[in-house]
């Protein structure tokens, strides 16, 4: 099924700050959708948002591996 995917799946969420402090967590289905809750929400005197993409799939080899010990300077240890 290479190629097919569920639409339905939240693709966004816009975690929302006041002072610093999270919030909430609204879960959207599309980048248009979060960009209107977050507009919404940043009206509020002191909240800000932030937008997480959901929709990016990772896969094993996507994940950075740590450089060999060998490699680093000793120093960097101290």
């Amino acid at each position: 099924m290479s190629g097919e995917y569920d639409i339905g799946t939240p693709t966004q969420c816009v975690n929302v700050y006041d002072a610093g402090r999270l919030v909430a967590q609204v879960i959207c289905e599309s980048a248009q959708e979060a960009a209107d809750v977050s507009a919404e929400w940043e009206q509020r005197a002191g909240v800000t948002c932030e937008i997480d993409d959901l929709g990016v799939i990772h896969e094993p080899d996507d994940i950075l591996a740590s450089e060999p010990e060998d490699l680093l300077d000793d120093d960097e240890y101290r």
